[in-house]
């Protein structure tokens, strides 16, 4: 990523995120839409928000990641299949903390996922079969979390 690209990304994520906390603002931009921002997360379900398409590259968790987790999830949430945030982790050949070499680790497995909650995309029993029991890490029940100006830090 460029110097300059870089630049414009973190702007442009301030000004977003600035928006999002601000309690003045007459008109804001949804926890989902501000969570992907905050996280890294190519938001691919917000395409009627234009703000995040010139900076495609800049997104930690990209724009293939998403789409493919989102397909993924979404063939098993159409078929009634359930899948625990372990068997999630076994297909992307996560090792727990580990670094195991896949594009996912497990913090942007949750991270992403919890964006897919705050679309409210796929139903209650669906995420409560991914991280509502213990077959899952403990660090995933956030998945589950509202997002909040107050979860937003500027540091």
């Amino acid at each position: 990523m460029s110097a300059t690209a870089e630049m414009l990304f973190n702007l442009q994520k301030f000004q977003l995120l600035t928006l999002f906390t601000s309690k003045s603002a007459t008109k804001n931009i949804t926890p989902a839409y501000a969570y992907a921002w905050d996280n890294g997360i190519y938001p691919i379900g917000n395409s009627a928000a234009p703000w995040h398409s010139p900076y495609k590259d800049q997104f930690a968790i990209t724009e293939e990641q998403v789409t493919e987790l989102a397909e993924l999830l979404d063939e098993k949430w159409l078929k009634k299949v359930k899948i625990s945030f372990y068997e999630l982790e076994a297909h992307y050949d996560i090792q727990g903390l580990a670094n195991s070499g896949s594009e996912w680790d497990r913090g942007s497995l949750i991270s992403a996922c919890r964006y897919f909650y705050l679309l409210d995309w796929f139903d209650g029993d669906f995420w409560k079969g991914l991280v509502g029991h213990s077959d899952c890490p403990s660090e995933s029940h956030s998945v589950r979390r509202e997002f909040k100006p107050e979860d937003v830090y500027f540091l």
